[in-house]
């Protein structure tokens, strides 16, 4: 499954780099993330708790960064055992653009393949309720760096509020729910296989 996205961050491109190189940056902006730590240069490992569908899991991932060109690009590539859930394994490319007015657009293309039960759930669920984490994911990425940003820069610039899509977030929520209903609902407890 492929999917790709940008994001309009308005911040510089240095800090935007700087933050998505920083583990507890990181640790609190990904969705369900209990841990997360720099075992080697540019290689991370962690546990991250998600809700797929009908299907709660803790995954342990191991990540590595890779093709760095900062602050302009970056690869990443990871995987994530559940134990009796599944598993998945993925990449995603990064890349930063400055733009007008000082700040960032964030483009990713990303692609992954998931395994066991996960597998079983359909890939529109698993496809929306991916859609879903990443859209949480900069979110509280770009609330993150609001934060840090208003401590040290100049008060026109933290006064700049970054755009979302709040009505593409509420529709993939609306969306992520009715294909959780139905998953549950086709592959719940009690259905014939």
């Amino acid at each position: 499954m492929d999917i790709s996205g940008q994001y309009r961050i308005a911040m510089p491109r240095e800090a935007v780099w700087q933050a998505l190189m920083d583990a507890d940056v990181l640790r609190r902006c990904v969705p369900g993330c209990q841990s997360l730590e720099e075992t080697a240069p540019n290689e991370y490992a962690g546990t991250v708790a998600l809700v797929i569908g009908p299907v709660k899991a803790t995954f342990d991932t191991v990540l590595k960064l890779t093709d760095l060109d900062p602050p302009t690009s970056y690869k990443l590539t990871g995987t994530g055992q559940g134990g009796a859930v599944g598993f998945g394994e993925g990449y995603a490319a990064v890349e930063l653009s400055e733009t007008e007015g000082n700040e960032t657009l964030l483009s990713y293309t990303a692609g992954f393949q998931v395994g066991g039960r996960l597998a079983q759930l359909g890939s529109r669920l698993v496809l929306g309720t991916t859609r879903k984490l990443v859209d949480e994911f900069f979110e509280s990425f770009v609330n993150d760096l609001d934060g840090r940003v208003e401590r040290v820069a100049a008060p026109a610039a933290a006064q700049a509020k970054p755009t979302l899509g709040h009505r593409t977030l509420v529709l993939i929520s609306v969306v992520v729910i009715l294909l959780a209903w139905l998953a549950w609902w086709l592959f719940g407890p009690g259905t014939a296989q």
